[in-house]
């Protein structure tokens, strides 16, 4: 089970390292279920991030749980709902 946690966590930390190349956010927040696994799966993700990007600091760039947990999914489609559903072009 650690080696499929340090697994995800690879692939998770390559794409935030994508993101932060990207759009240089300061905060990636990580919601559902495999959030729940908290620092075990977070500091994993973090230490990608500074392997992978080279182009500029990351020191500053945070890796957080979602507050939600793994409710964040129901709260965007309930958000997404009461705003009027997708909007088409």
């Amino acid at each position: 089970m650690a080696a499929a946690i340090q697994q995800s966590a690879e692939w998770l930390g390559i794409g935030a390292a994508n993101l932060v190349t990207v759009l240089h956010p300061d905060l990636i927040v990580l919601g559902s279920g495999v959030a729940e696994l908290g620092e075990h799966l977070l500091n994993p993700v973090r230490e990608t991030i500074r392997r992978r990007v080279g182009m500029f600091p990351t020191a500053d760039v945070r890796v957080e749980r979602s507050a939600l947990g793994d409710k964040a999914g129901l709260m965007g489609g309930i958000a997404l709902a009461r705003r009027g559903g997708l909007q088409t072009g």
